[in-house]
């Protein structure tokens, strides 16, 4: 019953964590609207493998960034440049006028990697989970103390950032047609490639103030 619970809690706790527009959720969206949902998923599933992966990481402490400080330092700084060069990459590009009902599935490994390379280099995930593990400590309920309970804390971890980013994906492509009427290609990219570049911007002002 205690497993369950703590699945349950952190996959809410994640699934709400996750609705403020991240870079994953953006892309996710992306990808929907320029290729097709199922390209999308993948994309996700990338995003849900580093999430997981630091929620681990959370349970068995910050062993890595107590060793080699120098790995969060130049994350932090990775995460910048990754966000800036996706946002101007998405600008200038050119996008053919298709009917996205004959875009066809490809390249799911890539799409894959894009997610991964989103949630990978975002140093905000492993503080985040560090703090909802103290929290739980305060409880017997939910404080975690045997393997079992890890791993329902990492699912939960994982299967709340996929449900939301599916829903995102589910949303953007049920709406599909009400987009691409109103929406061009262009003017699409660009929306987005500023939303990748604020988000960029972000980074670099909270890294002023932590400083």
């Amino acid at each position: 019953m205690k497993t369950f619970i703590i699945y349950f809690i952190t996959a809410s706790i994640s699934y709400v964590a996750t609705i403020p527009p991240g870079p994953l959720s953006v892309y996710v969206v992306h990808s929907t609207l320029q290729k097709n949902i199922k390209i999308a998923l993948w994309v996700a599933f990338g995003g849900v493998l580093c999430e997981s992966t630091y929620a681990y990481l959370a349970i068995e402490g910050l062993m890595i960034f107590e060793k080699y400080p120098q790995v969060e330092y130049w994350m932090q700084r990775a995460i910048i440049v990754l966000l800036f060069g996706v946002g101007i990459f998405t600008f200038f590009q050119k996008q053919a006028k298709i009917e996205y009902e004959k875009v066809s599935l490809n390249n799911p490994f890539f799409s894959f990697v894009k997610g991964i390379s989103l949630s990978l280099f975002n140093p905000a995930l492993l503080p985040f989970w560090v703090v909802i593990l103290l929290s739980y400590g305060k409880y017997d309920w939910l404080k975690i103390t045997s393997s079992v309970e890890k791993i329902s804390f990492v699912l939960g971890a994982g299967t709340g950032t996929f449900l939301l980013v599916y829903t995102y994906a589910f949303l953007a492509n049920w709406k599909r047609n009400l987009i691409f009427k109103y929406l061009n290609d262009e003017r699409l990219n660009k929306l987005i490639a500023c939303i990748f570049i604020g988000l960029a911007l972000l980074q670099l002002v909270n890294l002023f103030v932590s400083d």
